[in-house]
């Protein structure tokens, strides 16, 4: 081999290996991942190109992702809806209460003045009285909330020892979604009970 011959060589040589690292440099990174897997493989290993499970794997992560926060916040939603129906309950139980107070006081004169009446005996308001003066406090002091309405005093009952208990409904639309409980007619139906005697 002369001389010309072996630079004539090493000339193509280097010119193929140029021309190789140029295609490598102008490719995608996936490709050439795929390249050197297939290199390594050899033709016998799975055809699948690597950039192509990549690809699947991402997508599979994207929609598992998406289900996973869809699920967060419909727990969120529930969470939310749940206390803010308590807290509606919390306010009517308060009214019980007061309208069961008021109620227990709701006597007369004609009980003030009674024979028997004395310091050791409180008056004992009758039914009617008692639910008269249920439904003044109720009108004087109405529930504080925009969500709950139709409220309506279910009993009022009067025992012999004074004691007056008063049992209230009322209808409420839980927070975010009260817009469908209003809209189906499916609104929560709440109801408390008061209990009070005077003394």
């Amino acid at each position: 081999m002369t001389t010309r011959e072996g630079t004539a060589r090493v000339q193509s040589h280097a010119a193929t290996a140029s021309e190789e690292s140029a295609q490598m440099e102008d490719a995608r990174p996936c490709d050439v991942l795929d390249a050197r897997v297939g290199e390594v493989s050899g033709p016998g290993a799975d055809a699948a190109p690597v950039s192509a499970r990549l690809r699947r794997d991402h997508g599979t992560m994207t929609i598992l992702t998406t289900g996973v926060l869809v699920v967060i916040l419909m727990v969120i939603a529930l969470g939310v809806a749940i206390t803010g129906v308590q807290l509606e309950r919390n306010e009517l139980q308060s009214a019980a209460d007061g309208a069961a107070l008021a109620a227990s006081q709701g006597f007369g004169q004609a009980q003030v003045y009674a024979p028997g009446a004395g310091p050791g005996s409180a008056p004992v308001p009758t039914s009617d009285e008692a639910e008269r003066a249920a439904v003044a406090y109720l009108r004087d002091y109405p529930l504080d909330s925009q969500r709950t309405s139709d409220l309506q005093i279910v009993s009022v009952d009067v025992r012999q020892d004074g004691a007056v208990r008063v049992v209230l409904s009322a209808r409420t639309d839980p927070p975010l979604v009260g817009w469908f409980t209003r809209g189906r007619g499916t609104s929560v139906t709440l109801q408390a009970a008061g209990e009070a005697r005077a003394r």
